[in-house]
C-alpha cells in the first residue's frame, strides 16, 4: 500500500529544494501571515472535539464532517487531508458514518464549507499528520509532533546534475495543506509515482503555460531526481509549453560544493537573482563547523519572503535571505548551530529593486543588512555593509556566516493628502478597496491630465505578476478590478506610472 508518509515528505520537499524555493508568500512562517490560500499553522488553535461522525459520499471523494451537540447537524468540516493520504505508523484512519469520534487538531474558519474547518492532527488519540511537518528538522522521518517555528528551506539536496525524463499520465493535487502542491501518476492507478516541483507558487512563466488541475492529462519534461522515497521532477515543460529555462540557473539550483583543498573561489549565486551571492574563497576550511569535521561542504543561498525569516515582525525586513551548509550525509550545519565561523571571510552581495523599496515604503538612505543571532534571539546589523544606491547592492565580507540575511530599512516619510499629491505628481493613487481581499479587488486613480498609464502587480520579490493597464487615460478618476483567484494569497504591490513617474502601494490577498 503506498504510504502517505513518501507523499508527505516529498510535498515538504520542495519547500528545501534548491530550485526554486523562496517559499511562501505569507507561508508557514510566523504569525498573523497566511499561506498559498488555505491556512497557516501559526494562525491555527488547537482544539480537542468530540461528536457524531458525518459522512458524505455523494461526491467523487467522501467529505467528513463532525455533529458535536448530537442534533444530526453538522458543526465541523474535518479536513483529512487527499483522498490517498494514510498516516505510516499507528491505526488511525477515516471514520465512518455515524462513528462516535473525538478530533485535534487546527481551528479556522472556512468559507468554503460555511462552518469552521478542523484540520485533522489525531483521531481518537492516533496520529493522523502533522501541520508542521519538520522538514527543518527531519525530512525523511515518520510524523511526529513538533511545535511551531521557522522552517530550514535549504536542506540536504546534495545533487550536481538531474536526468531529463518525458513522462505521460495524471495530474494529482493536493490542495488541502499550506499550498497546492503537484504529483503525477504514471500507471493511472490514483496514487502519486512522481513529485512535481513547479517552483514557488507565484511563479509564473513567460511562455503562458499553466499549472494542471486535479485529474488533468498531462505531458511533462523535467530533471529527475531519484529518492527511493518518491522520485521528484523539477518541471522543464509542460504539455509541450516551456516551463522554466533551464539553462538559467544551470545544474545547481543555488548552490555549490565546496572542498577543503579548493584553489578557486567558488561563488553561489541565489536561484532568482544572480546578483545575490555569495563567494567563498580557498582557505575557507575551519577544522570544526557544527562541532564536526567537515572537509566538503554544499553551500546553498536562497531568498526567502521576508516574513520566513524568524521574528521579522517591526523589523521592516524588504528582502530575506537563508544560507545553508549540508554535508555529505545531508546534514544542514545550521541546524545544528545557527552560525558557522570560516577561516577567511566570505564576500556577500544582496540585491533589491525598486518596487521592494517602494511597496515596503523604505528610504534608500537607511539601508542595513542584519544577520540573525540564534544566542541572543535577534538580529544584529551587520558592520560595514556598503550599500550601492546606484546598482541597488549591498555588499559585505564576514567569517561569521549566520543562517538567515535579512535587508531592512527605515519608513520613508512626506506621504501627501490626495489633493497636495496630486497637485504634485498629477495623479493620486489610492489604496485597494476591500484589502485584505479575496479574490477581486478595486484600484482607484485620479489623473489630473490626460497620460499615458501602466499599472502593474508585482509579488513580494518585486517581479511582476500582471500588466492591469497599458494605455492613455483621460484625466479624471479610474477604477481597475483586479481578480486574484488564480494567485497564492499573500502581499502583492500595485504600481501606478504615470508620465515617468510612479507610486507603489501594498495589498493583501487572503483566501
Amino acid at each position: 500500500m503506498f504510504q502517505f508518509s513518501r507523499y508527505a515528505r516529498y510535498t515538504l520537499i520542495t519547500l528545501v529544494a534548491l530550485t526554486f524555493l523562496v517559499y511562501a508568500q505569507g507561508g508557514w512562517g510566523h504569525g498573523g501571515h497566511h499561506g498559498f490560500g488555505h491556512f497557516n499553522p501559526d494562525s491555527l488553535t488547537i482544539v480537542t472535539v468530540s461528536g457524531t461522525a458525518l459522512v458524505d459520499t455523494t461526491f467523487m471523494h467522501a467529505i467528513y464532517f463532525l455533529d458535536e451537540d448530537g442534533d444530526g447537524q453538522a458543526d465541523y468540516h474535518l479536513n483529512f487531508g487527499p483522498p490517498w493520504y494514510q498516516p505510516d505508523s499507528g491505526n488511525a484512519s477515516r471514520p465512518n458514518n455515524g462513528d462516535a469520534i473525538t478530533i485535534t487538531g487546527g481551528l479556522r474558519d472556512s468559507t468554503a464549507m460555511g462552518m469552521p474547518s478542523i484540520i485533522v492532527t489525531e483521531i481518537n488519540g492516533e496520529y493522523w499528520r502533522d501541520l508542521n511537518q519538520p522538514f527543518w528538522h527531519h525530512p525523511w522521518g515518520g510524523g511526529g509532533h513538533h511545535g511551531w517555528g521557522h522552517m530550514h528551506h535549504a536542506f540536504g539536496w546534495l545533487f550536481d546534475s538531474l536526468q531529463t525524463v518525458n513522462l505521460n499520465g495524471v495530474a494529482l493535487v493536493d490542495s488541502t495543506m499550506a499550498f497546492d502542491m503537484y504529483f503525477m501518476d504514471t500507471d493511472y492507478d490514483s496514487l502519486p509515482d512522481y513529485f512535481l516541483n513547479f517552483g514557488p507558487p507565484w511563479y509564473e512563466p513567460p511562455s503562458g503555460a499553466t499549472r494542471p488541475s486535479d485529474g488533468d492529462t498531462i505531458s511533462i519534461v523535467g530533471g529527475l531526481l531519484e529518492n527511493p522515497l518518491m522520485d521528484m521532477v523539477i518541471v522543464y515543460e509542460i504539455n509541450g509549453q516551456v516551463w522554466r529555462d533551464t539553462t538559467q540557473f544551470g545544474h545547481h539550483f543555488g548552490g555549490q560544493w565546496i572542498h577543503h583543498f579548493m584553489n578557486q573561489a567558488q561563488r553561489i549565486q541565489a536561484p532568482f537573482d544572480p546578483e545575490d551571492w555569495m563567494e567563498i574563497h580557498p582557505g575557507w576550511y575551519s577544522p570544526h563547523h557544527g562541532g564536526m569535521m567537515q572537509f566538503t561542504m554544499y553551500m546553498q543561498m536562497l531568498q526567502i519572503f521576508p516574513q520566513n525569516a524568524p521574528n521579522t515582525d517591526n523589523t521592516h525586513a524588504f528582502a530575506a535571505y537563508e544560507i545553508g551548509a549540508i554535508t555529505p550525509l545531508g546534514t544542514n550545519l545550521f541546524n545544528i548551530q545557527g552560525h558557522l565561523t570560516f577561516n577567511n571571510n566570505v564576500n556577500f552581495q544582496l540585491h533589491y529593486n525598486d518596487i521592494q523599496l517602494l511597496g515596503y515604503n523604505i528610504d534608500e538612505s537607511t539601508i542595513q543588512v542584519k544577520y540573525w543571532d540564534e544566542q541572543s534571539n535577534s538580529w544584529v546589523e551587520v558592520p560595514n555593509a556598503q550599500v550601492n544606491t546606484e546598482t541597488n547592492t549591498v555588499t559585505f565580507a564576514t567569517n561569521e556566516v549566520s543562517n538567515y540575511l535579512i535587508l531592512t530599512g527605515d519608513q520613508a516619510t512626506g506621504i501627501h493628502p490626495p489633493e497636495a499629491e496630486l497637485k504634485a505628481n498629477g495623479f493620486y493613487l489610492e489604496q485597494n478597496y476591500p484589502n485584505p481581499f479575496n479574490p477581486t479587488t478595486t484600484i482607484r486613480f485620479t489623473l489630473s491630465h490626460n497620460a499615458p498609464v501602466v499599472l502593474t502587480v508585482y509579488n513580494v520579490l518585486g517581479q511582476k505578476v500582471v500588466t492591469l493597464l497599458h494605455q492613455t487615460m483621460n484625466a479624471g478618476t479610474h477604477q481597475i478590478q483586479f481578480d486574484g483567484r488564480d494567485l497564492p494569497s499573500g502581499t502583492y504591490f500595485y504600481e501606478l506610472n504615470v508620465d515617468g513617474k510612479s507610486r507603489v502601494r501594498m495589498m493583501n490577498l487572503m483566501k
